[in-house]
């Protein structure tokens, strides 16, 4: 029974909407193990201390930063890697949060420079943090990885401590690495598994510059709304993302709302000056929506200068009436969007197993998800205010409209609108900056090219892709005696790891194993040699010639139908040809001129690359691979110049 809870309390942990971003602080803790409440409460308050000073104006596009106490032993954290819920680990006191960032990824690059923060701030402190998609912070270095770091090497291996990333590498492919282990590796040797100067770097120009680049991100401008808008704006500004998000989420049960305009009527409108995110101003901008002329909104011409403010009051006055019409307990289950959609989520997951709806088993789980919910889903939800909420701050705050007439005419100008619109050549330059290298950067030198596809193609290939050398010496792990579970395992040394491979001899076993041998010297008789097509005769003879050399094959029988089918083109014709020169093998053969490989295969690409039009495709992602970029074709540009 008690196998049961646990996995029960792992599924209802386990669903979770894709948009989240989770961390786990685990402290220092000097107290007995029976008697480290008290102390990890008084980190709690310190942590939300540090938290508000970093986080002092900034807007939260859904979920605001929050953690909350969880003792020892007592809660389960949940596997990232596809296993079942029910493989769990016990983890020491540690102090929890989740949030989900929906439509701004800002919010959780947020979120990391302030576990940053406080890693700084409290020593002792390492944190784990993870999201949907994993070790995303992994994700973002993967370009300055060691040669070891895949998947199973680094899975649940990754830490923030004393202000810097720590990388632990998972000994055991098949098993990740006890967290209680890992965290006290960390503190014992804080330089031990600090990662390089470039992976810091990488996480730095996402992270580094806040809490100073808070004002970066917001945008602000004038808007004509209801005063009920304006009043709850100015006693809470925060609102304005819950309203817009609302909004720009609307269905068909919101439109009918916003036909109505119950709580927030378009009659007694005033001036005031919003704050978004930009995120919330763009989401805003490009969602259209034309009003009900009955409803009461008289909006100018399109080309009119007050159209931007009318236009900008009235939906968001809509998202602030789809809120309002929400007004209903938390309680109320049978009404509640998400709580249905993480029932459904929990019905996926195999949570109720097979009990009958209205059963004993089955209403004893509903109730523990119930009791789940309120405690871990709606209570960590800062910004999603229910209507309630909402309509009891409307009752109890000032609605005075001559206030807000007198402030009008001081409004100050909108924010400058440029950063919506980005021209193609900043967006080129945006990834390059991003993802580019400069030094690998070739700009029509076709011998280059070429050299470049040559070593591309003389490279190792493996299931996992092209394996380019790296000029940096791998990250080997320390060797000596290592214990796990029980048994003594000894490190592998760089050379035990090493796999001896002869790609030739591979390559002619296969061919033997085939009986794919080609014989030699017969460029006259060869399966697919197309350079001369003219003569049907000839190529008739030479192709009954080839059975006196070995049997025939499944194979051999297909090349020559392909011989015979293409000696009635002219394709050979279409090969670019080598100059003949006093050098050439083939000097002795009457009318052979044999074809440019290199010119063939640069000529294509450049066609395919024309075609493109600058869009992705085929030849600008081999090119790519290959550490080629080339300049975007022009309107007059031709690739066979």
């Amino acid at each position: 029974m008690q196998k049961c809870k646990m996995v029960s309390n792992g599924v209802l942990e386990f669903v979770r909407e894709d948009d989240y971003i989770e961390y786990y602080l685990f402290p220092r803790l000097e107290a007995a193990e029976n008697s480290q409440n008290e102390e990890l409460n008084e980190i709690l308050v310190q942590v939300e201390g540090v938290s508000e000073a970093f986080c002092r104006g900034y807007i939260w596009h859904r979920d605001a930063f929050r953690v909350r106490a969880r003792p020892g032993n007592a809660h389960l954290l949940i596997d990232h890697q596809g296993q079942t819920p029910g493989d769990v680990e016990s983890l020491p006191a540690h102090l929890y949060g989740i949030s989900h960032y929906g439509d701004n990824i800002e919010d959780e690059w947020f979120i990391v420079a302030l576990l940053y923060e406080l890693t700084r701030q409290i020593p002792g402190l390492v944190v784990r943090t993870v999201d949907g998609d994993g070790e995303f912070l992994l994700i973002e270095v993967a370009n300055h990885l060691p040669n070891w770091a895949n998947p199973d090497t680094c899975h649940q291996c990754v830490f923030i401590a004393d202000g810097a990333l720590h990388l632990i590498r998972n000994d055991a492919e098949d098993t990740p690495r006890a967290v209680t282990e890992s965290v006290t590796q960390i503190r014992s040797d804080l330089s031990r598994h600090r990662v390089s100067n470039e992976i810091e770097n990488s996480i730095l120009r996402r992270t580094g510059s806040y809490p100073a680049r808070i004002a970066e991100n917001l945008h602000r401008a004038t808007a004509y709304v209801p005063v009920g808008v304006a009043a709850l704006l100015r006693h809470k500004p925060t609102l304005i993302a819950s309203a817009i998000r609302e909004f720009c989420s609307r269905d068909a049960v919101d439109m009918k709302v916003c036909r109505a305009m119950r709580f927030f009527p378009p009659e007694n409108r005033v001036y005031t000056r919003i704050t978004f995110t930009k995120c919330l101003y763009a989401m805003l901008m490009h969602s259209s929506y034309t009003p009900d002329r009955r409803t009461g909104w008289n909006l100018p011409n399109s080309s009119s200068k007050s159209f931007p403010s009318h236009s900008l009051g009235m939906k968001i006055a809509c998202g602030f009436e789809i809120l309002a019409s929400q007004a209903k307990p938390e309680a109320d289950f049978n009404t509640n969007r998400h709580w249905i959609k993480y029932v459904e989520s929990l019905r996926e997951k195999g949570y109720f197993q097979d009990f009958l709806e209205g059963s004993k088993d089955h209403t004893r789980l509903i109730d523990a998800a119930k009791d789940y919910y309120r405690t871990n889903i709606i209570d960590l939800r800062e910004n999603t205010l229910t209507g309630q909420q909402l309509l009891d701050d409307l009752k109890s705050i000032d609605l005075s409209i001559d206030e807000f007439k007198k402030l009008e005419p001081s409004l100050p100008p909108n924010d400058d609108e440029s950063w919506l619109n980005i021209a193609p050549e900043e967006l080129d330059k945006m990834l390059q900056d991003r993802y580019g290298d400069s030094a690998a950067q070739v700009n029509g030198d076709c011998e280059d090219i070429a050299g470049k596809l040559s070593e591309f193609l003389a490279q190792k290939s493996s299931a996992e892709g092209v394996e380019v050398e790296s000029t940096t010496p791998p990250i080997r792990p320390q060797r000596g005696v290592k214990k796990a579970k029980g048994k003594v395992q000894f490190a592998s040394t760089a050379a035990e790891d090493t796999v001896d491979f002869d790609p030739d001899a591979f390559q002619s076993h296969v061919k033997n194993l085939l009986d794919l041998v080609i014989p030699e010297d017969k460029w006259d008789d060869s399966n697919s040699d197309m350079s001369d097509y003219g003569d049907d005769t000839e190529i008739d003879r030479n192709i009954d010639e080839m059975n006196i050399v070995k049997t025939e094959t499944n194979l051999d029988v297909y090349m020559k139908q392909m011989d015979k089918e293409l000696a009635k083109t002219t394709i050979g014709e279409s090969f670019e040809k080598k100059t003949p020169s006093a050098d050439d093998a083939f000097d002795d053969i009457e009318d052979f001129t044999p074809v440019d490989i290199d010119l063939n295969t640069l000529k294509n690409m450049m066609e395919s690359y024309q075609a493109q039009l600058g869009s992705p495709g085929p030849a600008s992602n081999l090119l790519g691979s290959m550490g080629v970029r080339l300049k975007p074709p022009g309107p007059n540009q031709n690739t066979q110049e």
